[in-house]
């Protein structure tokens, strides 16, 4: 039996290998209002000036590269229409110096978008193109993460949050504006979905890991808990332990965690590299004897799934991550974390995450 004390050592000791293996990550200082507002009314000017000379294909230079973003496709004249508009928007809330999401902006303006991807890719592409983080441009994002447990802070006015919560509580929306981190934990553990959250939070899962900050993104992380997340590891330096499915998309989500969107990570730096992957890891599959009840068969979208992430750097680079996809791949077959109820209830609180603590089978 693994005694909480052991724990809490070897948790201190980990702690100390991530902040010696990976130092401090770096900062990247953000440009301040004046800036980001002239950057945006330089890319309104060359859009304007390139419309009114009837450019096209459009081509416009991505700021502070020699890179180009093109637009030469017939139907993609309405996307430059779309970007045009949405510069005019960023300009108007760095200018009245208001925020908002971009479920508001969505909704404002139905017609002209038509659906909330489009909006999307077209914030994406602004970034992209301005070389700034979306937070910079005052256009924020609605969270749907949540956090529990031995962690408090002060919220954008200045208010007192404490996260001691039966259910959890949301991960606020303006996360750059959050101060004065304080924490008894001895690390965080992020799970990928809320029903397990939830089941943590009723085991009482610090009596058998110690006292710990619960994080979930309810499947695909927004971006607020992604940075969210991150600001912890800057603040606390705590060592965060994934509890993913046994899956293509719990590793995949792992994965946007650890290194990062491949579309917004060069610019909005979201990746908590300090992350280490718990389980339940496909090489637990067979050594717990998992029944087949709890096991599903893959898809062909898994298998497509497992062909595109062993092919990424993130995990050629690392061979223990790449194992657990050939392990998924071999075992043809992927366990949801909750299938560990069908050993016992609490297998995962009592037994399940106190060994792999105690073994240090993180990856």
């Amino acid at each position: 039996m693994t005694s909480l004390r052991e724990i809490i050592v070897i948790l201190s000791d980990l702690k100390q290998s991530l902040i010696a293996f990976h130092g401090a990550n770096p900062v990247y200082p953000p440009p301040n209002k004046s800036e980001a507002m002239a950057r945006v009314e330089e890319y309104i000017k060359l859009v304007v000036a390139a419309i009114s000379r009837g450019d096209w294909p459009l081509q416009l230079p991505i700021h502070g590269s020699d890179q180009m973003m093109t637009w030469k496709a017939a139907n993609q004249r309405r996307k430059c229409l779309l970007l045009f508009h949405l510069l005019a928007k960023s300009h108007a809330l760095l200018r009245t110096n208001t925020t908002s999401t971009k479920r508001d902006i969505y909704y404002e303006d139905v017609s002209i978008w038509g659906n909330q991807p489009v909006l999307d890719s077209t914030v994406t592409q602004m970034t992209r193109l301005l070389n700034i983080p979306r937070r910079c441009l005052n256009i924020g994002a609605t969270s749907k993460g949540l956090v529990a447990g031995s962690l408090n802070f002060l919220d954008g006015d200045g208010k007192l949050v404490d996260c001691q919560s039966p259910t959890g509580i949301l991960i606020p929306n303006d996360v750059e504006k959050l101060s004065q981190f304080r924490s008894k934990a001895f690390h965080i553990l992020l799970v990928e979905k809320d029903s397990t959250f939830q089941k943590l939070i009723d085991d009482k899962i610090e009596s058998f890991i110690g006292e710990c900050i619960l994080i979930t993104g309810k499947g695909y992380p927004d971006v607020n808990t992604r940075r969210f997340l991150r600001r912890l590891w800057d603040e606390l330096q705590l060592p965060v332990l994934a509890l993913v499915d046994a899956d293509p998309h719990g590793i995949s989500i792992l994965a946007v965690y650890r290194f990062g969107s491949q579309n917004l990570e060069d610019i909005e730096h979201l990746s908590t590299p300090q992350l280490r992957f718990i389980g339940l890891q496909p090489s637990d599959i067979e050594p717990l004897h998992i029944p087949d009840e709890a096991k599903l068969p893959l898809t062909q979208r898994d298998r497509s799934l497992i062909d595109s992430l062993v092919q990424r750097p993130s995990f050629t680079e690392n061979q223990l991550l790449h194992e657990q996809l050939v392990v998924l791949r071999r075992l043809n077959c992927k366990v949801e974390i909750q299938g560990l109820t069908k050993i016992h209830p609490q297998f995962l609180s009592r037994t399940y995450l106190p060994a792999k603590i105690q073994s240090k089978s993180w990856i």
